[in-house]
């Protein structure tokens, strides 16, 4: 189980570093979903910023357990955030699942580290 972990925690980490640059960058693919999910286009930044964190606790999460239980618990409720904004979107169960499928992942990497 630790090994299964610990390669979720590194595809997420990374996922959530880019995630973050995206949005930082201004990507059109960030500007298009801020716009979709009637979002403030500031919001971008709020939401790399968050995204950031994120990803550099799940990474340190790999050395550090208290950083991987607050790294899955940080992006779990990101990925909850994102399932209501994507419902409140109008948007398919299809379209969120990849936010319910990293929410459990994030999830899980916190309860097997406590």
């Amino acid at each position: 189980m630790l090994l299964f972990t610990l390669i979720i925690q590194v595809v997420i980490g990374t996922l959530f570093a880019f995630l973050s640059f995206l949005a930082f960058t201004g990507a059109k693919y960030s500007k298009e979903k801020m716009i979709h999910l009637q979002l403030p286009n500031y919001f971008r930044y709020v939401t790399g910023f968050v995204q950031l964190l994120g990803g550099m606790f799940m990474l340190s999460g790999i050395w550090y357990t208290d950083a991987a239980i607050l790294g899955g618990v940080w992006i779990t409720m990101i990925m909850l955030v994102s399932m209501v904004l994507r419902i409140r979107a109008n948007e398919s169960i299809i379209s969120t699942t990849p936010a319910i499928i990293i929410g459990i992942l994030s999830s899980t990497v916190s309860v097997v580290n406590i």
